[in-house]
């Protein structure tokens, strides 16, 4: 686990993510971050943002169970981060993202999951139609997620470029793809995990 501040998310970030959460519920963002002078190549960030309530529903010792998923469709490839939060106690608490590869940000993002050993979680909660930071969680990435994260990485480059550039729309592809999403990631068996 991190402490600190969470991530230093511009004002408009902020605002547009906790009007989001005042409409919708739950929000989670992947974001890459990398120091100004850094040769390092960036590191990708989950930014999750909802109601106080649910997010301190989900503070202390909870496992992070999370998936990535791709979908080809007609206009273009979707990929989605889907986590689940188990707190020791209380309720589960599930959102997700979506990686758009046709973007420099979603592509990076995607990048760092199939390189770095750790992903970052930076909990925040909706409070006056801003953002207030409450926990970061730091987790494993293991060998076989990166690989996977490498693997979904490849597909949705393949399927982007071969997706005929007049249909290339990621709203309509995410309008296909969404029927398909599951709304909670599945604890593992203990023997699964790695």
């Amino acid at each position: 686990m991190t402490e600190g501040k969470g991530l230093e998310l511009p004002e408009s970030v902020r605002r547009s993510l906790a009007s989001a959460v005042a409409e919708r519920g739950a929000q989670a963002r992947m974001v890459s971050t990398q120091g100004r002078e850094s040769m390092r190549p960036p590191k990708g960030h989950v930014v999750v943002a909802a109601s106080r309530e649910e997010i301190d529903g989900i503070r202390g010792p909870a496992r992070i169970v999370r998936q990535l998923e791709f979908y080809k469709t007609f206009y273009g490839p979707v990929v989605r981060l889907a986590f689940t939060v188990y707190p020791m106690d209380g309720e589960p608490f599930s959102a997700a993202t979506l990686l758009n590869v046709s973007q420099v940000s979603g592509d990076a993002a995607l990048t760092g999951l199939g390189r770095q050993k750790d992903v970052f979680f930076h909990f925040y909660h909706e409070e006056d139609g801003d953002l207030a930071y409450a926990f970061s969680k730091e987790i494993p990435n293991a060998e076989r997620q990166r690989g996977e994260a490498k693997k979904i990485l490849k597909m949705a480059r393949d399927a982007f470029s071969n997706t005929p550039l007049d249909r290339r729309s990621f709203r309509s592809a995410v309008g296909l793809a969404e029927r398909q999403f599951e709304s909670v990631v599945s604890e593992p068996d203990a023997e699964d995990e790695g």
